[in-house]
């Protein structure tokens, strides 16, 4: 009898994912100029479909129970404010005087909610889901990680198009 593969679940997408924001975010405090740009886009691009991901499945499926409701609201209170320092940093410059230290304050909260949630909500939620379960979640996360991601990319594009349309019609 052939031994099945054990099926990813949650936890491990999510502690990958944290390890490369972590490492991301670790760049972008050292990183200068359009570097610092970079980056900084790379993070918006992982940290937001990420956060939306877990927001639509692990957070939805576990607000339900009484251990891990309050936990929960943390997390969604800690995402809007990652959210309000990612516009923030946005609408801003590297060379800005605010910049490295809104950088250092997102590296702070974003490590500070990764520890919460792997060593509190992580082991929560394990009470809570099968392993059949958490795999199903894992793949409902993915789904739901690369639709936020999608929508993202396809604002971005958009805006690359009316920019281009607007310096069309002003070289006309």
């Amino acid at each position: 009898m052939p031994k099945t593969q054990p099926q990813i679940q949650i936890y491990d997408i999510l502690k990958r994912e944290h390890e490369e924001v972590s490492e991301l975010l670790h760049q972008l405090k050292e990183a200068k100029g359009n570097a610092a740009l970079k980056l900084f886009a790379e993070i918006q691009l992982k940290l937001v479909p990420h956060s939306r991901g877990e927001e639509t499945t692990v957070y939805s499926r576990l607000l339900g129970e009484r251990s891990a409701s309050e936990k929960i609201r943390v997390s969604l209170e800690e995402h809007r404010q990652v959210d309000v320092l990612l516009e923030e940093l946005a609408t801003m410059s590297p060379r800005d005087e605010e910049w490295s230290a809104k950088v250092h304050v997102l590296a702070d909260m974003v490590g500070h909610h990764v520890d919460e949630e792997e060593g509190e909500l992580f082991p929560m939620a394990r009470a809570v889901l099968s392993d059949r379960e958490a795999a199903q979640v894992a793949q409902e996360y993915e789904q739901a990680r690369d639709e936020a991601m999608q929508a993202m990319t396809a604002v971005e594009e958009g805006e690359e198009v009316e920019e281009g349309e607007e310096e069309e019609r002003g070289a006309a």
